[in-house]
């Protein structure tokens, strides 16, 4: 990594030094993890300093979301949907817990301007004190701002399978604290691409530490006198699992960079990451574990709690055959023209995505 980026590293990871490993069985919300990340200003990182942020970019964001791609806290909706939209709409950080979320079945009614309907797995919802909702069900998408404490705003608790609350919000007539116009180019689309960008950043994230976690025990390992590390066809697997941990990473890291600069390359690259992610997040769930044996799937083995977080963010924000259809309507757009469509990638990432 730059001195940048590791200094980003280095600060999420000395926050989260005292939390509680990661589990898959009723999650915990970390509340010192997320003030004293707010505090040094990781939960706004895109955010203009105008806006309550901190000046950064999506990358960086990237770089902190990946750090803490475990601890039990909405960095990622943060930094990937709800900093975005308000820097978009020019809306300032409403404070505390917030997590984020498409609305594209609600929209303003009356000359009120409250809302009602029905929203489903809201990441973290209960813990939080204010929801971000993309609207893009209107010609215009808006912004709209609800403290979870508003009147008529009730949260039906759910979870992944991963344990990770993914809570339902049932609005009548709820009141927005702040309701903002989106520049036009916010649609579903844009939405759905910051949103897949961001569960790719995790996944790759929790690859690298399902990695690191089968790396370790096949050397602590001792099976027929010696570690199993030593053996050619454990050798082979962890190559595997090496190679498709960078993969990841590295198609994450085009994401990112593309979505960030707004190239006319974001379509392809964050659904190829997407894809990748979501595809490789069985073979190297199924290749750590099998690594691992029986141990990787108990409940107090720091494994399962990645694992369990790659299968339920595979299908969040589109699973990969979504984003394969959205891949051949580019090459339906382009003439089918594949190969003109892979050549002519100019994004430059080969500085950034070593970092």
């Amino acid at each position: 990594m730059s001195d940048h980026f590791d200094a980003i590293n280095d600060s999420v990871r000395a926050a989260l030094a005292t939390s509680h490993d990661p589990t898959f069985v009723d999650v915990p919300f970390d509340t010192r993890a997320w003030q004293e990340l707010d505090q040094l200003g990781f939960t706004t990182l895109a955010l203009p300093s105008e806006l309550g942020g901190s000046d950064g970019d999506l990358r960086d964001a990237a770089v902190a979301c990946r750090s803490a791609a475990l601890a039990a806290i909405p960095l990622t909706e943060a930094n990937f949907l709800a900093v975005p939209a308000l820097a978009s709409a020019a809306v300032s950080w409403p404070g505390g817990v917030v997590t984020a979320a498409p609305a594209p079945e609600l929209s303003l009614e009356g000359s009120d301007g409250v809302l009602s309907g029905r929203i489903a797995r809201v990441p973290w919802l209960r813990y939080a004190d204010h929801l971000v909702l993309i609207l893009t069900g209107d010609s215009t998408t808006r912004l709209a701002v609800v403290a979870t404490t508003a009147p008529g705003l009730t949260v039906v608790p759910g979870a992944n399978v991963a344990g990770e609350p993914r809570d339902e919000a049932l609005l009548t007539q709820v009141r927005p604290l702040v309701v903002a116009d989106l520049p036009r180019v916010w649609d579903s689309t844009l939405v759905a691409q910051y949103g897949a960008a961001g569960r790719a950043t995790q996944i790759a994230a929790a690859a690298s530490e399902a990695l690191a976690l089968a790396a370790r025990h096949t050397c602590e390992r001792i099976q027929f006198g010696r570690p199993l590390a030593r053996f050619q066809s454990v050798q082979h697997q962890l190559a595997q699992l090496a190679a498709d941990a960078v993969t990841l990473q590295t198609a994450a890291d085009a994401a990112v960079i593309a979505l960030r600069d707004r190239t006319s390359q974001t379509p392809l690259l964050v659904a190829a990451a997407k894809i990748e992610s979501s595809v490789l997040a069985r073979r190297v769930s199924a290749v750590a574990h099998q690594l691992h044996g029986a141990i990787g799937f108990t409940t107090e083995h720091r494994l399962g709690a990645c694992t369990t977080r790659m299968w339920s963010w595979r299908e969040e924000f589109g699973n990969e055959t979504i984003w394969k259809h959205r891949i051949a309507d580019l090459v339906a757009m382009n003439d089918e023209d594949v190969w003109a469509l892979l050549t002519d990638l100019v994004l430059d990432i080969r500085t950034e995505a070593r970092a």
